[in-house]
């Protein structure tokens, strides 16, 4: 009831600080956002009152600061809405600052995107409409993402002259984005010296940052700034070989990273705090965070220059293990990142001018194509062998087992016949038993005399009954002599009455006394197949076996091993 009662007091307080959004300036509603955790419900609102306010005051400038405060807290997929938004303002307003702004936050998205050719056509065009106004803070944001680009190619000397130029302009202001703009150039020249193997000058520019952080009024931002100059001392340190001290500063940055989703810098921690376990020799636990940089990569395509390090410790690592696949895995996806890296080199040297050394890289990777390309083909012969065998053996198993359950099947349908049979054979034991006594119904379809057909048919009853079919060597020409007709008129019969032609009908009768005596009889049974042939009248073994097949679908050597086999259970 308490908890309810407070939680109505805060909705109720909220919704009128919401009606009171509109007295208050740019300026404040800018601190309320900042001063939110990134995309909670009260950030969103702040967000929403200054994109309201922007518009009800029809203010160009603040619609688009308004439409860049959300652009970069929305997902990737929105921001280039938010970003034509902001184009669509500025040209309508012919402010070529605006302007400039929308042609930089298109450089920006798509530098984030990796799409470096537009990122940097977009930043050129940004410049050109910058330089038409006084702005020298946006002239040197927009030069500042030019840096950024050619720290990216590898031009660090070419970058670091850009950020010292721009940390020159943005200090001893007093705003608080000067002095954004200032750390952040601070961190960039860092950055820059470490990239160029002065590791001290590194150092003393991270802890030039920290002490500027201290400057910084607003307690979220402070910490996301000191986060990352942490990072980068980290990174610094182990370069000095103090890997505890790097170890220290690295995992102590790594949760505030992974709370602002900064996938790129939280991997870049994992790189060095994987290479600096790696030279403590605790070679596991660096492949833990190796493999995390590869699990990015595989989901996101995120990489640098810097991450594709983590891939040669990768290999090693298995090629110490003599893990032939693992090594082949990971050889290939160095060469699938060193591709893109390419690329995206390619496109920036065409806008930039800047030149980088891809001669070693392409020698490299056309050594690993051939040593894997060797591995390859012998891991695919064995792999389809092996597939080849398994398959092999995989159809072989699965027809067996079928053929079995199939003949499992057929064996009871022999062993145990439905009721309805069992039924419709007591019938027809019924009606045989009677003709007997009357006259066996005259076939109509059958174009002999009456008087013939009916003692054929008889005849043949008693031939069934007295078991001669068990005569070997017994011919359709004998019976006809014996029983005083002609063979035609027989075989005529035959056919029609009983749907099989004469040697059918002889074989499937022996082959169903056969069965009988088979299910009760232990000493026939125990008989070999030839013995059980002659015993039937069949005059070979193969003629026998092929008239059971023929009735059964079975060879009488497994009929006969079933029997057997539930006699014994």
């Amino acid at each position: 009831m308490i908890l309810s009662m407070i939680m109505l007091l805060i909705g109720s307080f909220l919704h009128a600080q919401s009606k009171n959004f509109s007295k208050k300036t740019f300026a404040e509603l800018a601190e309320l956002i900042d001063s939110q955790e990134v995309n909670s419900s009260l950030q969103i609102e702040y967000l929403n009152a200054y994109l309201n306010k922007a518009k009800q005051e029809k203010n160009h400038s603040e619609l688009v600061e308004a439409y860049r405060k959300k652009l970069f807290r929305a997902p990737e997929s929105q921001q280039l809405i938010y970003a034509d938004s902001i184009y669509n303002i500025a040209i309508k307003s012919k402010d070529n600052k605006l302007i400039s702004i929308a042609y930089q936050t298109y450089g920006t998205i798509y530098f984030i995107q990796k799409n470096y050719k537009v990122s940097v056509e977009n930043s050129l065009k940004a410049e050109e409409y910058i330089i038409k106004t006084n702005d020298l803070y946006t002239l040197h944001k927009i030069r500042y993402s030019i840096a950024d680009v050619k720290y990216y190619l590898g031009s660090f000397e070419e970058a670091l002259k850009i950020y010292e130029d721009c940390a020159t302009y943005y200090d001893n202001k007093d705003d608080i984005n000067n002095l954004l703009g200032y750390i952040n150039s601070i961190r960039s020249i860092s950055k820059c010296y470490y990239q160029l193997g002065d590791y001290q000058q590194a150092s003393q520019y991270n802890i030039l940052g920290l002490e500027s952080c201290q400057k910084i009024k607003i307690p979220t931002i402070q910490n996301e700034e000191e986060l990352y100059f942490r990072q980068s001392e980290g990174i610094v340190q182990y370069s000095l070989k103090n890997h505890e001290q790097s170890i220290s500063l690295l995992e102590g940055s790594l949760d505030g990273i992974k709370k602002n989703k900064d996938l790129t810098n939280e991997h870049l921690t994992y790189l060095f705090l994987g290479k600096n376990f790696w030279d403590l020799n605790q070679r596991e636990k660096a492949l833990e965070y190796f493999e995390s940089i590869d699990a990015l990569y595989q989901k996101k395509k995120i990489t640098n220059l810097d991450l594709r390090q983590a891939y040669v410790f990768l290999i090693e690592y298995y090629k110490d293990k003599k893990d032939l696949e693992k090594q082949l895995y990971y050889t290939n996806t160095l060469i699938q990142i060193d591709s893109l890296l390419r690329e995206d080199y390619r496109y920036l040297n065409n806008y930039l001018h800047t030149e980088y050394d891809n001669k070693n890289l392409f020698q490299n990777k056309l050594d690993l194509e051939k040593q894997i390309e060797s591995n390859k083909l012998r891991s695919y012969y064995l792999y389809l062998i092996g597939c080849i065998i398994i398959l092999g053996i995989g159809i072989t198993t699965v027809i067996y087992y079928r053929k079995q359950r199939l003949y499992r099947k057929k064996y009871e349908a022999l062993l145990h016949p439905a009721q309805k049979m069992e039924a419709l054979s007591a019938s027809k034991l019924t009606t045989e038993n009677d003709t007997d006594e009357q006259t066996i119904p005259f076939p109509k379809n059958v174009d002999i005399h009456e008087d013939i057909v009916q003692q054929i048919l008889v005849k043949l009853k008693e031939f069934e009954s007295d078991k001669e079919f068990l005569k070997p060597n017994i011919t359709q020409s004998q019976l006809a002599e014996q029983w005083k007709t002609n063979t035609s008129y027989l075989s005529k019969i035959i056919n029609t009455q009983k749907n099989k032609n004469f040697n059918q009908y002889v074989n499937d009768l022996r082959i169903d006394y056969g069965l009988e005596l088979l299910k009760n009889d232990l000493v026939i049974r125990s008989y070999k197949v030839t013995a059980i042939a002659t015993e039937l009248g069949f005059t070979n073994t193969r003629s026998f076996t092929n008239a059971f097949i023929a009735r059964t679908g079975l060879k009488p050597s497994y009929f006969i091993e079933q029997l057997n086999k539930d006699r014994d259970i």
